[in-house]
């Protein structure tokens, strides 16, 4: 039974390593998704629910090969393959339309400052109201271009990967708004799909784990949320596994689809350290 960190670094050590297959299916899958939809976009001047709808998955769903390429959970400890984590990592920060560069220091600074009133970069997703939180979803992308613009200890390599990152995201949206079929479809099928995406990502991803975004102590910031047994499983699915979100801000190289396994493993030992846990089903 694990009873101290020491012993809960050993089960852990376990669970990282080895190429993170499910983090690379899902990228591959939302590419192909968020292509599909361009696709009709080009070639069809009809509105698609079908095309809103990917481009919203897409854009929830990409962040998770995203956040696991950050911390180099996507290939593991393999230096030869760390090309593969890292142009993961471009990749999807491409299609949500941010700098994968920029994301990687403003990502590593929320942990570092988790709920610090000033720190950490992810308290403007802070929200204590539905208005708040509604004002919070219109923030997701606008502050990671401003992190971009203001961070003043990106080293020279890392300006340049970002200059040439925002220079492929401009391009790339303006040659679809150029070639697209009907421009208003498009515009409003890029725009509000990219809002809802976001607003579910936000909502799950960043602002129920953390709320109140008051506590800093290193096992109390972020929240695990539950449902009864036989719910569990799909709830944790339909969540990207981001309900067991204290595992990553506790263990972070352990790639997202090992979450809900590490933290049966360690379920007593976290209960008897603080982490908050809830059951919502």
């Amino acid at each position: 039974m694990v009873t101290n960190e020491q012993q809960a670094q050993q089960v852990v050590i376990r669970h990282i390593g080895g190429f993170a297959w499910p983090t690379a299916t899902l990228l591959v899958s939302c590419v192909m998704i968020y292509l599909a939809c361009v696709a009709h976009l080009l070639t069809d001047p009809a509105f698609s629910w079908w095309a809103l709808a990917g481009i919203g998955f897409c854009t929830y769903a990409i962040y998770t090969p995203l956040h696991d390429a950050v911390h180099g959970a996507v290939t593991g400890m393999s230096l030869e393959r760390r090309w593969i984590n890292e142009w993961t990592g471009y990749i999807a920060a491409h299609f949500l339309g941010i700098s994968f560069t920029a994301h990687r220091r403003s990502h590593l600074k929320h942990h570092r400052s988790t709920n610090h009133p000033v720190e950490d970069p992810d308290m403007d997703l802070s929200a204590d109201s539905g208005f708040q939180l509604v004002l919070a979803w219109l923030k997701g992308v606008p502050k990671e271009w401003l992190f971009a613009l203001s961070f003043e200890h990106f080293t020279d390599a890392e300006k340049a990967s970002v200059k040439r990152e925002y220079g492929a995201i401009i391009l790339t949206r303006a040659l679809v708004l150029v070639l697209c079929a009907d421009l208003g479809t498009t515009l409003a099928t890029l725009l509000c799909g990219q809002l809802i995406g976001n607003a579910v990502l936000v909502t799950l991803f960043a602002w129920s784990v953390h709320h109140p975004h008051t506590e800093q102590e290193r096992m109390k910031t972020t929240t695990v949320y539950q449902a009864r047994s036989g719910l569990d499983t799909a709830m944790t699915l339909i969540w990207g596994y981001q309900n067991y979100h204290a595992i990553h801000h506790l263990y972070p190289k352990v790639p997202f689809f090992r979450y809900r396994t590490l933290y049966l493993a360690l379920e007593p030992y976290l209960l008897e350290s603080g982490v908050p846990v809830k059951r919502i089903v």
